[in-house]
C-alpha cells in the first residue's frame, strides 16, 4: 500500500470516528428530546393530579360549609366545576399520551390509569349528589346533613375518591423517575459508545501511524544505507524490494541509478581501453608495415629470379611463393585494419546516391558461391550525404560477414535495404546463416572480440567507429539458426542532386 493509501485510510478511520461521534450525538439529542417530551408530560400530568387533589379538598371544604349553611353556594359549584375540568384535562391528556407511539406507555399501565380517572369520575359523580342531596334537607335537619357529611368524607371522598388520585399521583410520579433513569442509562450508553469508538479510532490510528512510520523508517534508513554504499564504489548493489508505494518506486529507481552508474563505469573502462588498443594499434601498425614490406619485395624479387629456372618450376617452390604472397596479404589487411581503427578519421560529407553506393560495396564482396547478395535500395530513395569512402567500407565490412555467417550446407542470401524515416536514414544488412548468441551479442562491438576463428575482431569495431562518427547507431538483432539483421541509422539531409558514388576501392574489410 502506498503512503498516500495509507494517509487516506488514516484519515478515513479519523473520518469514521468523527462520523460515528456525530451519529451518536444526534442519536443521545433525538432521545434526549424524546426524554424531555415525556418528563414534560409526566409533569403536567402530575400537575393535574396535583391541581385534582386541591380543587377536590377545596370542594370538601366547600361541602362543609354546605353541611353547615343549609345551602349549596356558587363556590362548591366553582370546585366541582373545577374537578370536572381536572378529570377532563387528566383524561386527554392520556389519551394524547397513549396516541403517540414515541411516548405512549405499555397497554396495562394506560388501561390501569383510565380506569383511576374513570372511577374518580364516578366518585366524583357521588360526593357532588351527595353534596347536593344534603343541602335540600331543611334547616332543622342539621344532624342529617353531619351524618350524610361524615358519610360522604369517610366512605366516598377518603376511601374511594382520595386512594385514586393517591394512584394516579403514584403513576405519574413513576414516570417521571422513569424518564429520569432512561435518561441516565442513556447517558451511560453513549459515554460507552464514545469511549469505545474513541479507543477504537486511537488503537487504529496508531496501529496505521505505526505501520507508516515503520515503512518510512525502513524506506529511508535502506535509501541512505544504499548511498552510502554507492559512494564507496560499490556499482554492484541492487536495492531488496521494499513495500509497494512511494519507496518501492524509490529503491526500483536507485536499482535503475545504480546500474546506469555500472554501465558508465563500463563505458568509461572500455573507452579507456579502446584507446590503450588504438594507440597500441597504431604503434604495433607502423612498427609492422616497414618489415612487411621488406619481406612483400623480398618474396617479389625470388620470385622474379627463380623465374625460368629449374628451382622456380618446382611445383613446392611455386606453392610456398604463392602462400608468402597470400599471408603477406593477410599481415597488410590486419595492419590496414590496425590503423584504421587507431585513426578514426572524421568523416568528409558529400552527396550519395545510397543504391549505387550498396551496389558499389557488393561488387567487392567475396561471397561465397551458395550465398547470393541482393541490393533491394529503392531507386527513387533521395541522394544523401555521407562520407563515402568511410560508408562503403562499414557496408564492406557488413555485407562480407553476412555472406561469411552462412554454412556450406545451406542456399543463402544477404539482403541489404534502406529507408528514409524523417531526418534519418535506416539501412540494414540481413542474413539466413547460423545467427549469434545473446552473450556474443553484447560484445559484438567490442574490439579485438571475434565469433571467427581467424578473425582479428576488429571489422565489427570499425564499422561502429564509422557509424558513430556519422552520429548514428548500429543495432543487431539475431536468432540462432535463423540469421542476423544489422541495423544503421544515421542523422544525414537529403542531398538536391542525385549522385552516383563513385570512389576508390574500399580499404580492408576487417572480416
Amino acid at each position: 500500500m502506498s503512503i498516500r493509501a495509507r494517509l487516506a485510510s488514516i484519515f478515513a478511520v479519523a473520518l469514521a470516528a468523527v462520523l460515528i461521534a456525530g451519529g451518536a450525538l444526534y442519536f443521545t439529542i433525538d432521545q434526549m428530546l424524546l426524554f424531555q417530551q415525556r418528563a414534560e408530560v409526566s409533569y403536567e400530568d402530575l400537575t393535574l393530579h396535583v391541581a385534582l387533589a386541591s380543587d377536590a379538598s377545596q370542594y370538601m371544604n366547600e361541602a362543609v360549609t354546605v353541611a353547615l349553611g343549609n345551602t349549596l353556594g356558587l363556590e362548591a359549584a366553582k370546585a366541582a366545576e373545577r374537578v370536572t375540568h381536572d378529570l377532563a384535562a387528566i383524561e386527554a391528556l392520556k389519551r394524547k399520551l397513549n396516541a403517540d407511539p414515541e411516548l405512549r406507555e405499555s397497554s396495562e399501565e394506560a388501561a390501569e390509569e383510565l380506569e383511576h380517572i374513570d372511577l374518580m369520575r364516578e366518585s366524583f359523580g357521588r360526593l357532588a349528589a351527595g353534596v347536593a342531596e344534603m343541602s335540600s334537607l331543611g334547616p332543622m335537619r342539621a344532624s342529617e346533613r353531619h351524618a350524610a357529611l361524615e358519610e360522604l368524607s369517610q366512605h366516598e371522598y377518603e376511601e374511594r375518591f382520595l386512594p385514586h388520585i393517591s394512584a394516579a399521583v403514584h403513576d405519574a410520579e413513576r414516570d417521571v423517575a422513569r424518564v429520569l433513569d432512561d435518561a441516565r442509562r442513556l447517558r451511560a450508553r453513549v459515554a460507552a459508545l464514545g469511549v469505545a469508538a474513541t479507543a477504537g479510532a486511537l488503537f487504529l490510528l496508531i496501529v496505521l501511524l505505526g505501520r507508516l512510520l515503520r515503512s518510512i523508517d525502513r524506506g529511508v534508513s535502506t535509501l541512505v544505507e544504499g548511498s552510502r554504499r554507492i559512494a564507496q564504489g560499490d556499482l554492484d548493489l541492487r536495492l531488496s524490494a521494499l513495500d509497494g508505494h512511494e519507496f518501492g518506486r524509490m529503491s526500483m529507481a536507485f536499482n535503475d541509478m545504480a546500474a546506469s552508474l555500472y554501465a558508465a563505469q563500463e563505458s568509461k573502462l572500455r573507452m579507456e581501453k579502446l584507446a590503450a588498443v588504438g594507440q597500441l594499434a597504431a604503434s604495433v601498425g607502423h612498427d609492422l608495415r616497414n618489415p612487411i614490406g621488406a619481406v612483400r619485395n623480398a618474396n617479389h624479387y625470388l620470385k622474379k629470379r627463380l623465374s625460368g629456372t629449374e628451382i622456380g618450376a618446382e611445383p613446392r617452390v611455386a606453392q610456398f611463393l604463392s602462400i608468402i604472397d597470400k599471408e603477406l596479404a593477410a599481415c597488410t589487411k590486419i595492419i590496414g585494419n590496425l590503423l584504421d581503427f587507431a585513426r578514426e578519421r572524421r568523416p568528409l560529407f558529400s552527396e550519395c546516391a545510397v543504391k549505387s553506393l550498396v551496389e558499389d560495396a557488393i561488387s567487392v564482396v567475396e561471397a561465397p558461391p551458395h550465398v547470393r547478395i541482393e541490393n533491394d535500395v529503392p531507386d527513387a530513395l533521395p541522394a544523401v550525404e555521407l562520407d563515402k569512402d568511410q560508408f562503403r567500407q562499414l557496408l564492406v565490412n557488413l555485407i562480407q560477414n553476412a555472406a561469411e555467417a552462412v554454412p556450406a550446407g545451406r542456399e543463402g542470401h544477404v539482403r541489404v535495404a534502406a529507408w528514409w524515416t524523417e531526418d534519418r536514414l535506416a539501412l540494414s544488412v540481413a542474413d539466413n546463416g547460423s545467427g549469434i548468441s545473446d552473450e556474443a551479442r553484447a560484445r559484438l562491438f567490442e574490439p579485438l572480440f571475434s565469433t571467427k576463428l581467424k578473425g582479428t575482431g576488429l571489422g565489427l569495431a570499425i564499422s561502429a567507429g564509422i557509424v558513430r562518427r556519422h552520429g548514428g547507431t548500429l543495432d543487431a538483432t539475431s536468432e540462432l539458426g535463423s540469421g542476423t539483421t544489422f541495423v544503421i541509422q544515421v542523422p544525414t539531409r537529403q542531398s538536391h542532386t542525385m549522385k552516383s558514388c563513385s570512389s576508390a576501392p574500399p580499404g580492408p574489410d576487417g572480416a
